[in-house]
């Protein structure tokens, strides 16, 4: 499902923005599938391939307090479906797949534990599956791909109720949750630490074929942290960024369908501008930069997602206490990325075209889990605090941007407007209904779709 495509998202304000932001669902609303029982507080929201939204959060009605899944467009699991268990909290991080599936990390009488859309997956203190004679001590960070692939993070205990002597990375197959790996496993020429290596930061690529992740091996301590991708170690701290400085902290990470990836974190070098994003290893954007007029000075990242177009949203916090976030293309995000949405901008919730709340504090936060997830249509989620601007308490929400694929004139995909893009419009030239070349959807190829190439020039914002 697509967007309508814009001229160049360079060419978008945070006003015009394809209309501004829409409310999917706020604090105090009616939830959609219940008997009008009221959204308490909500989580980070995710996309599937469709662009289709996903979360979890908390409700109060007439039977009291419990919380709920979401997907697309209302609710669709409570902790009371989950009887005779008794449900209760829900972790931010959580996954939807194409199908609506899902998985989520409530509590299950009283003990940690992971729910798919199919029922309880595991438990405190189930045997831990590939570890005979062990147990499950949590469940965490649970995950979803496109496909319905689930993963998540889990301790392993050599008693019942004992405290973690190893952390797995488990995914869900045919029959139930796999180790991919677990401290004390080896990676290359190293073994990943016990026992809490596994770091919680990690991604899969919507196909399932491509895995991202921070890893603390065994080694000295300043230079113990890697980046994990597909058996590979392709960062380690304490060595080269080729920019000068030297690798210092990993944060946040995501991959896509071609396996290029995002990491995050910090560089040894001056505070100013050590904190980075990293595509394919290289740096392509910096604390301090200036980006869409925005100053990062004293930037503070937050969270990161990369989409299978080559598309990056990353949401920055800088020193005046403002928070940001952007698009770009990935592999130039210095040069390309658009300010889409900032705190201190005023919305409309209510579609009457006048605004009537402040954004006052992004929620996205990469420490918890993935802050943010971009899919390929054009859209892009975000849990914010608003503020009515007749007054009155802020309230949680989450918001749907709509901000276009990408530059519809770059016509071979290569994030950049140029010459093989102008010949294909040239050999599409004349009536053409349909074609990707009729930019102005005239029915012919003529002048203004050439002027549109023209007019794009160059590597597309976003």
């Amino acid at each position: 499902m697509n967007t309508p495509l814009f001229l160049c998202l360079a060419l978008l304000t945070p006003a015009t923005l394809a209309g501004g932001p829409t409310l999917v669902i706020q604090e105090g609303d009616p939830a959609p599938g219940t008997p009008g029982d009221l959204v308490r507080s909500l989580g980070a929201p995710f996309t599937n391939g469709l662009g289709q939204v996903g979360f979890t959060g908390s409700l109060e009605g007439e039977d009291g307090i419990e919380h709920f899944v979401w997907f697309d467009d209302g609710v669709v699991w409570r902790s009371s479906d989950g009887a005779p268990f008794t449900l209760s909290g829900a972790e931010s991080t959580m996954g939807i797949s194409d199908d609506g599936d899902f998985i989520y990390s409530p509590s299950t009488d009283g003990d940690d534990s992971v729910w798919t859309s199919a029922g309880l997956l595991l438990r405190e203190p189930d045997p831990a599956p590939g570890f005979p004679g062990q147990f499950i001590s949590f469940t965490s960070r649970p995950q979803m791909t496109a496909g319905g692939a689930a993963t998540f993070i889990g301790g392993v205990s050599t008693v019942m109720g004992g405290s973690t002597s190893t952390r797995v990375l488990f995914r869900v197959g045919d029959e139930g949750p796999e180790p991919v790996f677990a401290t004390g496993d080896a990676v290359g020429k190293f073994t990943i630490d016990t026992p809490s290596g596994v770091d919680f930061d990690y991604h899969f690529s919507d196909n399932g074929r491509h895995h991202i992740h921070v890893l603390v091996m065994d080694a000295p301590s300043t230079a113990d942290a890697f980046i994990y991708v597909d058996g590979r170690l392709v960062a380690r701290e304490s060595e080269p960024t080729g920019d000068g400085d030297l690798w210092s902290a990993f944060d946040n990470v995501s991959i896509n369908d071609a396996g290029d990836y995002l990491f995050t974190g910090n560089t040894d070098g001056a505070i100013g501008p050590d904190e980075f994003i990293a595509h394919n290893g290289v740096i392509v954007l910096r604390e301090g930069t200036d980006v869409d007029g925005v100053p990062l000075t004293g930037g503070s990242l937050r969270a990161v997602s990369l989409n299978n177009l080559g598309q990056a949203v990353h949401l920055w916090g800088v020193t005046s206490g403002d928070e940001y976030l952007f698009i770009g293309t990935a592999s130039d995000l210095a040069a390309t990325s658009t300010r889409l949405l900032g705190t201190g901008d005023e919305i409309d919730t209510d579609g009457d075209g006048t605004p009537d709340a402040e954004v006052v504090d992004f929620n996205a936060s990469g420490v918890i889990g993935p802050g943010l997830s971009l899919a390929e249509d054009g859209r892009v989620f975000v849990e914010v605090d608003l503020l009515p601007l007749e007054g009155g308490e802020e309230r949680e929400a989450i918001l749907r941007l709509d901000i276009g694929t990408r530059c519809p004139a770059d016509l071979d995909s290569s994030g950049d407007v140029g010459f093989t893009d102008l010949v294909s419009v040239l050999a599409a030239w004349g009536p053409c209904a349909g074609c990707p070349q009729d930019f102005d959807e005239d029915g012919i190829v003529g002048f203004t779709d050439l002027l549109t190439v023209l007019a794009s020039w160059g590597p597309c914002r976003g």
